[in-house]
């Protein structure tokens, strides 16, 4: 539903990206992430040829011509939600407003590849583990990272510093762009995460009857007219933490790099859970937008904790700024999947 209007050169923008971003993997490796289907990489390779001479206006003919459809269908929860780059003010050093850290990863923090020994030892109930845990060495043991509310930054982990609200976005986002004062912006990558699953922090403040609307405009005002006990206290509330790396923005157009490597694409790219869909997957979704359909061609690019909940829950890339930011708050509802696959590669 929804194919003959939909616009399809953000998909295609992003579909090149992906192509761009597998280009150094063997022809005969699987696509990265995961997934449960979509062959190998030498699978692609005609589609990812075709996609360099498409002309403005001929993309849905080139997905016709590449690929098949296939309905997807599966357990766990069926909604698409949004997110999207904020751009934030920051300062170098703290002071009562720009009071919170940007992290670098710490140096202490190690990541335990449970796939890698579940093949290694050939046993099944690792591999239905988590593929991966983060840790850190405590003697000659691997022990779960500190919460949220117990992480003790070493004294040069900071690179910046902002509104702690701004922070917990960032955090919440994956990445995000930092202002400062001299008019430069640098974006600020995500690196790591602590490993807990994620809790929201508006959310469980909106439930406790503190705050009317669940928004980062709410919040932000509820922090400053609460002060940065109860600020930090209501922070605590999620125990996951999300480590930065800056980077330059090398093209302001461009969304940051997702999980897959590359960058996202406005409206073209979807965070997906990839225990299912692999990245490089191109995926149509039928769902709703302010009570009207919201149908998109899209590509698997990115992950978050929030939607590891199975193969029909995803995260729309919305773009950068304030704008993008407002549409990504409101979309939140159920929706069909299709994934298109190329005409040579077999289904799983």
């Amino acid at each position: 539903p929804g194919w003959a209007e939909a616009d399809m050169a953000p998909a295609l923008l992003a579909f090149q990206r992906s192509c761009e971003g597998r280009r150094a993997r063997a022809p005969s490796a699987a696509l990265p992430g995961g997934g449960r289907y979509g062959g190998v990489v030498a699978d692609w390779a005609p589609a990812c040829a075709a996609a360099q001479g498409v002309a403005p206006g001929a993309e849905r003919a080139f997905f016709e011509a590449n690929f098949v459809p296939h309905l997807i269908r599966g357990s766990g929860e069926a909604r698409l939600t949004a997110y999207y780059e904020p751009i934030i003010q920051a300062r170098r050093e703290p002071d009562a407003h720009f009071s919170a850290p940007l992290l670098k990863r710490p140096a202490d923090m190690i990541s335990v590849n449970l796939a890698a020994f579940a093949e290694a030892y050939d046993n099944e109930a690792l591999r239905g583990a988590p593929r991966a845990l983060t840790g850190r060495l405590v003697g000659a043991e691997v022990q779960p990272y500190p919460k949220r509310d117990a992480i003790a930054p070493a004294p040069d982990q900071a690179f910046a510093y902002a509104h702690p609200v701004d922070v917990y976005n960032l955090q919440i986002q994956g990445s995000g762009r930092i202002a400062f004062p001299d008019g430069t912006e640098a974006r600020a990558a995500y690196a790591a995460q602590n490993g807990y699953r994620w809790r929201s922090a508006l959310g469980a403040l909106r439930d406790s009857g503190q705050l009317e609307s669940a928004t980062w405009a709410g919040f932000r005002a509820w922090a400053d007219q609460n002060g940065a006990h109860a600020t930090q206290t209501a922070l605590n509330a999620d125990p996951s933490y999300v480590f930065f790396q800056e980077e330059l923005i090398a093209d302001p157009a461009a969304g940051p790099r997702g999980a897959a490597g590359v960058p996202l694409t406005p409206l073209g790219s979807i965070a997906v859970d990839p225990a299912y869909h692999p990245y490089g997957a191109v995926v149509f979704v039928d769902g709703a937008y302010e009570g009207g359909a919201f149908r998109r061609l899209l590509v698997a690019q990115d992950t978050g904790g929030a939607i590891r909940r199975g193969p029909l829950r995803g995260d729309v890339f919305w773009g950068s700024g304030a704008e993008a930011g407002r549409a990504a708050e409101r979309m939140n509802g159920p929706a069909r999947w299709w994934t298109l696959t190329p005409r040579a590669a077999p289904i799983s």
